[in-house]
């Protein structure tokens, strides 16, 4: 190798993955395969100093021929060195070449785990369908590979789930949690301003709640743009499990009825029936509580009505707005700790970051690194795996954190995200707006300050619209879609019965999993990149704002369950709050959660595409998301409390944290 650039010199550069273990001692070989069918000769890729360090770009110079012409493959192999290796495998994200002195670049993308004594074929830009690729073989032995390192588990009525993490699904850096205070007091809280102190400390930012929390419209407002946004339905009549009648109401309603708000369009309601029967801690409540909301005069979504548990009874009263203070606020917070359980264990876990790990084992067991469809979920599904063995592992593992400081704590936490995972569907949940017309407020006129629907409805259609001109180059016509093996086998892994760890609402053909046009691989691909981004970007990073103040949105009360409306004091509020190490964890774990752990959606930690075919897809995509970013913050400085959490600068690419 010369060290001078002539025309037939070229430069290559090797970029080492971050991955723990990534680097190599190994030799390193290439030949070059050109467009005229010339051939170089085996040449030894060294500088004669410690290469392909971990993240490490190496630099090479080779001389060609002069006949050698644009090279159209690179192969590439590793052979044992004469010492002793303390690295045998390579993983490596991309090899360029940069002919001469033209200066013209091609990138060959690896993003592969580089064996001992392996012969890997590296093309241009690396985005093949299955059917199209001139290796054939070497693709399939990779997904044999693939599928031996991503073991996969089954337990009754979980989803799919990964046996072992691979060594290339590894952090790039250590992810710890640390707690905000060094020196964590016990006891109980004296009285409120007690709790409001703890927030004087260093370190510990107040939430945004500690202002709003007794208030009845936040408490509305929670429905709609606070850490559970999607349990909110119109009310097209009353159910009768619900102990209402207008008589009860007139003093709520002041010269309303129930019957007007239906006709209206302005009663609405959540129903958290999916709690009746969870296991919980020892010694301590759990509820499954139904509450009415009306939209009043102000366009203000407020609570009107709260029962406890499912069936009205003597010792299951409705809990009214007019009921004494301490009574309806206790009412409130009885409701929002069923409704911090389930969204912890179904919204947050199970509906992010359980269902796509259905959908990312099954990428990687069944897609090759050189689909284009690998390429375009690959910045989306970055660390998930990671991510969700840490949460196990150090949140809900026994005597874990959610042991420590929720009610239902790991056992019920399970159980309900499997009954939610149950019930969701691909299609009709997946989908924003199928999602917002089955719950009928899909219209603002009908459910006005719904932010979180107006900014999801606005990412999934600019989401949509990136996937459907990136699967329009790939795909000329629905003979393509049937003929790519590999998403067929992508999509059959994942259409199975939710007994044997599958996800429902993907498309069918025979009873199997089929994907039969691009209309239908475009929706399941926009659904997976916008539950990876926007969903878990609205259900995750607001979880300090909600569970930072205890009183605002508990995960656990100490008090038995509120059975009858005998006045309550501040005392008593105080009373069922969890200890002060309890909440202390609470403050440590959701404000580590709440902090964004990727690059902005669009703008990529690691770049896997790199067809020139493709790159405009990714421009158009952002400058559709700073448009977006433009509107959303031009409405918020009208708004007395912003909705900045699906603002697209807030929202990372990934479930990264």
């Amino acid at each position: 190798m010369g060290l001078m650039q002539s025309k037939n010199s070229i430069t290559l550069r090797i970029r080492t993955g971050d991955q723990k273990g990534a680097q190599t001692d190994a030799n390193v070989y290439v030949m070059l395969y050109d467009t005229s069918d010339n051939t170089s000769e085996k040449i030894l890729v060294d500088n004669w100093k410690d290469d392909f360090k971990i993240g490490a770009l190496d630099t090479f110079n080779i001389e060609l021929p002069e006949s050698f012409t644009e090279v159209k493959k690179i192969e590439l192999w590793t052979e044992k060195a004469t010492i002793e290796l303390t690295s045998s495998t390579w993983f490596i994200q991309t090899v360029e070449l940069v002919r001469g002195l033209t200066r013209k670049s091609v990138v060959f993308p690896v993003f592969r785990w580089i064996r001992p004594s392996v012969h890997y074929s590296l093309y241009p830009w690396d985005a093949f369908l299955p059917q199209n690729d001139p290796d054939k073989e070497q693709r399939e032995n990779e997904i044999k590979y693939k599928r031996e390192i991503y073991k996969v588990k089954y337990e009754e009525g979980s989803p799919v789930m990964l046996k072992s993490l691979p060594a290339d699904e590894e952090f790039s850096k250590e992810y710890q949690l640390k707690n905000l205070v060094s020196e964590i007091t016990t006891g109980s809280w004296e009285n409120l301003e007690d709790l409001d102190n703890i927030y004087s400390k260093e370190g510990i930012p107040k939430p945004r709640a500690c202002a709003y929390w007794k208030e009845d419209t936040w408490f509305g407002y929670q429905r709609l743009n606070g850490c559970n946004p999607k349990s909110i339905k119109l009310c097209e009549e009353i159910p009768s499990k619900l102990g209402v009648d207008e008589e009860m109401m007139k003093p709520v309603l002041k010269g309303e009825t129930l019957e007007g708000l239906i006709q209206e369009k302005r009663l609405f309601y959540a129903d958290l029936e999916i709690l009746e029967g969870i296991g919980h801690r020892e010694g301590f409540d759990c509820c499954a509580p139904i509450a009415l909301f009306m939209l009043n005069s102000e366009n203000n979504l407020v609570p009107i009505a709260i029962q406890l548990q499912q069936q009205k009874g003597a010792d299951n009263p409705v809990f009214l707005p007019t009921d004494d203070w301490g009574v309806w606020t206790l009412a409130k917070m009885w409701f929002n700790l069923a409704d911090s359980s389930y969204h912890q264990s179904v919204v947050h876990l199970g509906l992010t970051h359980l269902l796509m790990e259905v959908v990312v084992l099954a990428q990687h067991r069944n897609m090759s690194v050189s689909h284009p469809v690998y390429k375009l979920l690959a910045p989306h599904t970055l660390f998930l795996l990671a991510i969700n063995k840490l949460a196990f592992e150090r949140l809900a593992s026994p005597g874990g954190w959610i042991d420590k400081t929720m009610t239902i704590q790991s056992g019920g936490l399970v159980e309900l995200f499997h009954k939610g995972l149950q019930r969701w569907d691909f299609y009709r949940d997946g989908i924003p707006a199928n999602d917002f017309a089955n719950r009928k407020v899909d219209d603002p006129k009908v459910l006005p300050n719904y932010y979180f629907r107006d900014d999801s409805l606005a990412l999934y259609n600019s989401i949509y619209k990136y996937v459907s001109s990136y699967i329009d180059i790939y795909y000329v016509n629905e003979n393509d879609i049937s003929a790519d093996w590999e998403i067929q086998d992508w999509i059959k892994s994942m259409a199975v019965s939710h007994e044997d760890g599958g996800l429902q609402g993907l498309p069918k053909k025979d009873g199997i999993g089929h994907v039969s046009s691009k209309e239908e691989l475009k929706w399941i691909l926009a659904v997976i990149i916008f539950t990876c981004s926007v969903t878990h970007a609205a259900v995750n990073f607001l979880q300090y704002e909600e569970y930072g103040f205890p009183a605002n949105y508990p995960s656990m009360l100490r008090t038995p369950l509120l059975k009858d409306k005998e006045p309550k004091t501040e005392k008593d509020i105080i009373d069922a709050l969890p200890e002060k190490d309890q909440i202390l964890d609470v403050l440590s774990v959701t404000h580590l959660l709440s902090s964004k752990g990727t690059n902005s959606l669009g703008y990529f930690e690691t770049r896997y595409i790199y067809d020139p075919k493709a790159l405009g897809c990714i421009t158009n995509f952002q400058s559709d998301l700073k448009k977006i970013g433009e509107e959303i913050r031009k409405r918020n400085k009208t708004l007395h409390i912003p909705y900045e959490v699906l603002d697209p600068v807030n929202v990372p690419n990934a479930i990264s944290i």
